[in-house]
């Protein structure tokens, strides 16, 4: 159990400097011409065109349990930044960061000056047959201006030996194990955590704002700005190459390319 002192109890959160005490810090940013790739299934891209959104799911749903999570170095260092006024300090940090990736939404791109045949074996498998290109300065612009979506490149560290990061609520979910460095990511991410109305800092924390929070988030693009291109994937027929184009122009957005996967190329044709 999570036990608190009087000074938590009776107080709001003036501390919360010391548990996102970075609040300025921003993510590594790519070349603006950076080709940024997104593969995803047929109905995931037609949502994209119906509702001019991206859909951001919630880290805490993710394959990788690391998402959001501190290096144990860095989880000590602020844990010890709250010494003086909570008692089992990492358990009190650890409930804070939960509740955080359970109220964080992200979009995941794979940066590459081409399509990659390792991503098309991993999502292929997931029923991914488009990949939507776009570019970093592209899905800068697709955003609107009021967005409250933050971009950039995920850093890929070792965890077990570093405690030398940044943190606020967003720059944790900007780092990764070094396990993941082939997914060379790019993403947008948007934190929407609130402390719940009433709701103490205790051992039911983190399941109140996992209840009171969506498990994704839809973001208004514009995409025409967004999709540059479209690729088919290398196991799909033609058939959903003209079925893709088809849908593109029923959304006005027939200047947008469509292509059949290069991997099909036959170099002795």
């Amino acid at each position: 159990m999570i036990r608190l002192t009087d000074a938590i109890r009776t107080g709001e959160f003036e501390f919360m400097d010391n548990i996102f005490p970075d609040e300025k810090w921003e993510p590594a940013q790519p070349a603006s011409d950076t080709e940024l790739w997104r593969y995803i299934d047929f109905t995931q891209f037609v949502s994209i065109l119906e509702n001019d959104a991206l859909w951001f799911s919630r880290a805490a749903g993710f394959f990788d349990s690391y998402e959001g999570a501190l290096p144990p170095g860095k989880l000590r260092e602020i844990a010890d930044g709250v010494s003086d006024r909570v008692s089992d300090q990492e358990e009190f940090i650890l409930a804070f960061y939960n509740a955080l990736r359970n109220s964080t939404y992200i979009s995941c791109w794979h940066e590459a000056s081409e399509e990659t045949a390792a991503m098309w074996q991993v999502y292929q498998q997931k029923g991914k047959e488009v990949a939507v290109k776009t570019t970093a300065s592209r899905f800068e612009r697709a955003l609107d201006t009021g967005s409250k979506v933050v971009s950039g490149q995920v850093e890929y560290i070792d965890y077990s030996n570093t405690a030398d990061i940044t943190v606020n609520r967003i720059s944790p979910f900007f780092f990764k194990r070094e396990s993941f460095e082939p997914e060379s990511e790019f993403r947008g991410v948007i934190s929407d955590f609130e402390s719940p109305d009433g709701v103490r800092i205790n051992e039911d924390f983190t399941d109140r704002v996992a209840e009171e929070s969506s498990p994704g988030m839809s973001v208004a693009v514009d995409t025409s700005e967004l999709i540059e291109e479209v690729y088919i994937s290398p196991v799909a027929g033609g058939w959903l190459e003209s079925l893709v184009d088809d849908v593109l122009n029923t959304y006005g957005l027939e200047d947008i390319p469509v292509h059949p996967s290069t991997l099909n190329e036959d170099p002795f044709e």
